[in-house]
C-alpha cells in the first residue's frame, strides 16, 4: 500500500513539474521583449464594475484589435498567447473577459447579469478606453462565435469607432445552428446504418428547440445532444486546445476555477441565453445587413457549431464597402487554434491595404 502511495505522489510531483516547466518555457518564448511593445493584464472600470483585459503587442503604435470571446462565457485571454503571436507583430491585441465571465466574474459575483444591451454598453466603454489610452481613432473588432453576434451588432452601430469587423465562426442564429448541424448528423447516422442514433438525435433536437431558457438541466441536455451529434460530425475543437490551456503562463486561479465552474457559467449568463433562445432579436438577420466598414468572415469548412454554410449565406447577404470570406480547410470551430499559422497569414493578407488606424 505504501509503495502505491509513494508511486502516486511521485507521479503527481512529476506531472506538476512538467506543467511548471511548460509554463516557464512558454512564458519565455512568448514574452513581449521589444522596447515599443506592451504586455500587461489589468482591471479597469467598465459599466461600474472592474473588468479584466489583457493587452499584448510588439509595438504600441500598431493598430488595435479588440477580441470578443465566444460562449457566452468562454473567455480566451489566457490561451491567446499560443495563436496570436504572429498577429502581435503588426497589431496590438486586447482580450476582454466579458461581464459574467472568468476573471471579471470573480471580481463581481453579484453584479448585474449580462444581457446583449448591457454588453454592448460595456463594449462601447471599453472601445472608448482603448481609443483614449492608446491614441487610436478607431479599433478593429474581431469576434469568435458568440463574440461575432456581439461584435457584429456593435460594428454595425458604430462605424465611427470601428475600422473593420472580423468574424471567426460567425454566429447567425443559435437555434437554427443546432437544427442545421443536427440534420447533417442525422444524415450521416442514417448513411452509417445507425438509424436509432438518427432517431435519438431527432428526438433530442425537438426537445432543445422547445427551450425558453438555459438552466442547469437544459444545459446538460444540450451538452448530451451535442455529444450525440458529434459522434458523426467532424471534430470541432481539434487536439491543441488542452495543451495551450494547461501550459499557459497566463492562466490565473480564477480562470482555473472558471474552467471547472459549469454551474456558474450557466447561471451568470442565463439572461443572454434566454435572449438567444427567444423569438425576438435572436438572429443576426434581425439587425442591419448594411455595414459601412470592411468585413472579413473566417470559417473552418468543418465548422458545425456555427455552421459554415450559414456563415457563407450571411456573408452573401450583407453589404460592405470591402468584404472577404476566408475558408480554413479541414478545421472546425476554432481555426485560429487548429491552424494558427494559416489563420494569421490569411487574416494579415486580408487586412493589408485596409485603413485600420
Amino acid at each position: 500500500m505504501k509503495i502505491i502511495l509513494f508511486l502516486f505522489i511521485g507521479l503527481l510531483f512529476l506531472l506538476v513539474l512538467i506543467i511548471a516547466i511548460g509554463k516557464i518555457v512558454n512564458a519565455r518564448k512568448y514574452r513581449i521583449s521589444s522596447e515599443a511593445g506592451v504586455q500587461k493584464s489589468e482591471y479597469i472600470i467598465i459599466g461600474g464594475i472592474e473588468q479584466y483585459i489583457q493587452i499584448r503587442g510588439q509595438d504600441i503604435s500598431n493598430p488595435v484589435i479588440l477580441m470578443l470571446h465566444g460562449g457566452p462565457g468562454s473567455n480566451m485571454a489566457y490561451y491567446s498567447y499560443g495563436w496570436q503571436a504572429d498577429l502581435e507583430k503588426a497589431y496590438t491585441i486586447v482580450q476582454w473577459d466579458q461581464r459574467g465571465c472568468g476573471n471579471t466574474y470573480y471580481r463581481n459575483k453579484h453584479a448585474e447579469k449580462p444581457t446583449l444591451d448591457l454588453l454592448l454598453s460595456d463594449l462601447d466603454e471599453l472601445t472608448e478606453y482603448i481609443r483614449l489610452e492608446y491614441g487610436k481613432e478607431k479599433v478593429i473588432i474581431m469576434g469568435h462565435s458568440w463574440g461575432t453576434f456581439l461584435g457584429g451588432v456593435y460594428s454595425g452601430k458604430h462605424p465611427e469607432k470601428v475600422s473593420a469587423y472580423i468574424a471567426v465562426g460567425q454566429m447567425v442564429d443559435f437555434k437554427l445552428s443546432e437544427q442545421v448541424s443536427a440534420q447533417e448528423a442525422i444524415r450521416l447516422a442514417n448513411t452509417a446504418g445507425k438509424t436509432q442514433d438518427a432517431q435519438d438525435i431527432g428526438d433530442a433536437l425537438d426537445s432543445v428547440m422547445s427551450f425558453q431558457k438555459l438552466d442547469k438541466q437544459n444545459a446538460m441536455e444540450l451538452m448530451k445532444f451535442r455529444q450525440l451529434k458529434e459522434k458523426y460530425l467532424p471534430s470541432q475543437y481539434g487536439d491543441k486546445m488542452g495543451a495551450l490551456q494547461i501550459f499557459s503562463p497566463y492562466m490565473t486561479l480564477s480562470e482555473w476555477k472558471w474552467m471547472l465552474s459549469f454551474d456558474s457559467l450557466i447561471e451568470s449568463n442565463s439572461e443572454i441565453y434566454k435572449g438567444l433562445l427567444s423569438e425576438n432579436n435572436s438572429s443576426v438577420y434581425d439587425y442591419s445587413l448594411q455595414y459601412e466598414i470592411p468585413v472579413i468572415i473566417i470559417a473552418g469548412d468543418c465548422d458545425w457549431t456555427t455552421p459554415y454554410s450559414m456563415a457563407l449565406d450571411y456573408f452573401n447577404n450583407i453589404s460592405s464597402p470591402d468584404k472577404e470570406f476566408i475558408t480554413i480547410g479541414n478545421t472546425g470551430h476554432i481555426p485560429f487554434v487548429d491552424k494558427s499559422k494559416e489563420f494569421s497569414e490569411e487574416l494579415l493578407n486580408a487586412l493589408n491595404g485596409i485603413p485600420v488606424n
